[in-house]
């Protein structure tokens, strides 16, 4: 058959008439620009609950004693995960059975002190009146409480293609209402039945201070492929990189990844750089670069030849209706580790399991462990091991636990 031209679905003028075909190359590209632009501007952010530099305590959570019990275990676990609040399906309910089956089995020292969620709380404009469906009963029996960074959706505005404009929508506001509230004694949802109340979260973008770990959270804004941080939030993350105690484990959270390889969203270059960029010019680089965005799991290794190794996860398999396929290497899907150029390296995917993560933070080490299943509706599962893997927080070696 002859392929056409006008096969790729591009015409004159910006003018589309289908999605692109996927890639046909011999290399993972982990930065694309041939996905289809965003065609909603940078939104503007809502005021901060109080003066930079916006940083978090887990003291304010958990009482003094889950607090004095973490710092003598030396052990810090939480759970993360993205991109879960998709209306249209049980997928989300899915993973959050399988996360708060995994709390309840854990023992005492190892139960999650949080779930650190990536984005994308609540689809496709994070509307305040799905949050009840769509957060608070999705995570009614989980036992832990639940952080966030916003994602694109949480931030996007109604679109006029789809149907009728909200005129008193205001980007954020959803999240601002139920993780930003100035009243974290206020029940989430009334309707639901759902015990968990709204979290004062001092920012969009904010550093949670842990006494093992510092997780710096970064808002990228609204933006289908390319995140989008303006000067005044990447001054603060240079700052934040500065002073975070270098005796813990560091880790950034933002919610467009650097790096996939995927063929619905692609990593973002200008988060990238803005990442690369800062750690080169503080001297400070994470342990773990964790994001959603894109609905799957994927580990990359970057390391640039004047730099330090940095893991970076993406962890979108939350909950999404569809997850998001890898582009096919040479006709078929990549093989692992996928030396995709001289700095980076794909270490693990999984494109066809729902799931989260497990991160057990020590004061030598964090231990990841990617749990996930193929979906199952109505059956409670028990998840497979994705991945799991060990960075040595010294010298930042990445290992693999003995079967």
């Amino acid at each position: 058959m002859t392929t056409h031209a006008f096969s790729t679905g591009e015409g004159a003028n910006g003018r589309r008439s289908h999605a692109m075909p996927a890639l046909a190359t011999d290399r993972l590209v982990p930065q694309s620009k041939r996905f289809v632009p965003t065609h909603f501007p940078f939104q503007p952010l809502p005021q901060p609950n109080g003066p930079a530099p916006y940083r978090y305590d887990l003291s304010r959570l958990l009482p003094q004693s889950d607090i004095q019990a973490i710092k003598q275990a030396g052990k810090l676990v939480f759970h993360s995960l993205g991109d879960t609040g998709d209306f249209r399906g049980q997928q989300k309910q899915f993973v959050a059975q399988m996360m708060t089956d995994d709390a309840e089995a854990l023992d005492a020292q190892s139960k999650p002190a949080f779930c650190y969620h990536l984005g994308d709380v609540v689809y496709f404009a994070g509307d305040i009146d799905k949050y009840g469906d769509d957060f608070y009963a999705t995570y009614q029996e989980y036992p832990a409480f639940i952080v966030a960074i916003p994602g694109n959706h949480d931030c996007q505005p109604d679109d006029p293609q789809d149907g009728a404009i909200d005129p008193n929508k205001v980007p954020l506001d959803g999240y601002v209402q139920n993780f930003m509230s100035k009243n974290p004694h206020q029940l989430g949802s009334f309707k639901t039945g759902s015990g968990r109340t709204q979290m004062d979260l001092p920012n969009v973008y904010w550093t949670f201070i842990t006494p093992l770990a510092t997780i710096i959270g970064l808002f990228s804004n609204v933006s289908e492929t390319e995140g989008e941080l303006h000067q005044d939030q990447i001054d603060w993350f240079h700052a934040e990189l500065t002073a975070a105690d270098k005796s813990k484990a560091l880790i950034v959270a933002i919610h467009h990844p650097p790096f996939s390889g995927d063929t619905d969203h692609s990593g973002s270059s200008a988060v990238s750089h803005i990442l690369t960029s800062a750690f080169a010019a503080t001297g400070v680089y994470p342990h773990i670069v964790l994001s959603g965005h894109v609905h799957n799991y994927q580990r990359f290794l970057h390391q640039p030849a004047n730099g330090t190794a940095v893991t970076c996860l993406v962890s979108g398999n939350g909950g999404y209706t569809r997850l998001g396929r890898l582009q096919k290497v040479n006709g078929s899907y990549p093989t692992v580790p996928q030396e995709v150029d001289a700095e980076l390296t794909l270490e693990q995917y999984d494109h066809e399991r729902y799931g989260f993560l497990r991160i057990e933070v020590s004061e030598t080490l964090i231990e990841v462990v990617s749990l996930g299943a193929q979906y199952a509706p109505g059956q409670v599962v028990t998840p497979d091991v994705i991945d799991h893997f060990k960075i040595d927080l010294a010298s930042r070696k990445v290992t693999m636990p003995t079967p």
